[in-house]
């Protein structure tokens, strides 16, 4: 079950989208202010599959996204988006 909540989640919900459910503004360009460091201009962009912070470095895909930005581990990270999404795992 813990490989398909991740599939799930990965195939159906894009970084961007992720963000902009958990209040962060993204631009047309899909840039964003990096919650994850002290940012006044965006320098995070939200591509499909992946971030990536030109100021502080911070990476990964729509799970590493949401488990950073709530401290959270990876499964739980992934249950929170398909709960939030409406996702059901199986």
């Amino acid at each position: 079950m813990a490989e398909s909540v991740f599939e799930a989640v990965k195939q159906s919900i894009t970084v961007r989208e992720a963000a902009q459910m958990y209040g962060i503004e993204v631009n047309r360009s899909g840039m964003a202010c990096c919650p994850f460091h002290d940012d006044r201009h965006p320098s995070m962009k939200l591509n499909r599959d992946y971030f990536y912070c030109f100021g502080c470095g911070a990476t990964g895909d729509v799970i590493d996204f949401v488990a950073r930005l709530f401290g959270l581990s990876s499964y739980e990270a992934a249950k929170k988006l398909a709960y939030d999404f409406g996702i059901d795992p199986e």
